[in-house]
């Protein structure tokens, strides 16, 4: 296991609050595990100041109001515990995890949080595994080691550095939801109004400027389905309509939904509906 660590001439234990200043840091370090090398930290009544514990590879399990049923943290993670929390926390080596922490105390910690729009009741922040957050941390660690004049206004400037970052990547993750929740919504528009034409979806998201796989996956983690498979529900919940409302002949069917071929039609609906649409028509109508 390697470890790296640095703390300010306060260091103990058990931490210390000082509400006498705005933010103040009083250690960090980063423990990188390997296979064999578990690692465990348990403190019923926490301590006095706040932890902040970014999981930059591999994942923790962490404890937070009772020393049963840990959250399982991956990488991407940061973990909050505030002051006189429960804290309990295990590193397993074969995870090989690579752990960030920071123990900080001041008068505007909540303050600050919600200025970054982050929750400070939150236990866990989602921030991603970008290099910068690595390069933030082990500079704010080597400003503890050192110690040179100002190295207190640096290693707070550096923290709030990291809680602006979090806050930045957790808005442009919002915004990035709701856009990709509005596109899909337009396409399933599209694909309702157009469900008779025929429809080339990789040309229509080609032409509103995006990859087909990366649209493809939107779609479908907004929808459980593909836009093909959407699209098919569509034509074939039409088909069932149209088989049970009207004495109009398959191949019209067919036609209105959007399909030339009767044939391939009547596949698709015996393959998805479990009988074909003859069938289905007879059954309807003897219930």
């Amino acid at each position: 296991m390697f470890l790296n660590y640095g703390d300010s001439e306060h260091s103990q234990s058990i931490g210390y609050m000082n509400k006498n200043v705005d933010l103040e840091i009083n250690s960090c370090g980063m423990y990188r595990l390997d296979p064999g090398n578990d690692l465990e930290a348990c403190r019923p009544g926490g301590r006095n100041d706040y932890q902040l514990i970014y999981i930059a590879s591999g994942k923790g399990y962490f404890y937070f109001d009772s020393l049963k049923n840990p959250l399982e943290v991956a990488a991407g993670n940061m973990v909050l515990y505030p002051p006189h929390a429960l804290q309990k926390y295990e590193y397993h080596g074969n995870d090989c995890a690579t752990i960030y922490w920071i123990h900080f105390t001041g008068a505007k910690i909540d303050g600050l949080f919600q200025k970054f729009d982050l929750d400070p009741d939150s236990h866990t922040i989602f921030s991603g595994t970008e290099s910068y957050y690595a390069l933030a941390f082990e500079q704010i660690i080597l400003e503890l080691q050192l110690q040179k004049k100002f190295y207190k206004e640096s290693t707070q400037m550096l923290f709030t550095h990291i809680i602006a970052l979090v806050g930045r990547h957790q808005q442009e993750l919002t915004q990035n939801r709701a856009f990709s929740q509005n596109e899909v919504t337009q396409c399933m528009y599209y694909l309702r109004e157009h469900y008779r034409d025929n429809i080339n979806i990789e040309s229509y998201v080609k032409g509103r400027g995006y990859s087909t796989s990366s649209f493809f996956r939107k779609f479908k983690s907004h929808t459980g389905m593909t836009p093909l498979q959407y699209l098919l529900e569509i034509r074939l919940s039409y088909a069932s309509k149209l088989l049970e409302s009207t004495n109009l002949q398959i191949n019209e069917i067919s036609e209105l939904i959007g399909y030339d071929n009767a044939l391939y039609f009547s596949r698709l609906f015996h393959r998805h509906i479990g009988e074909s649409p003859r069938e289905y028509r007879e059954r309807f109508r003897k219930e």
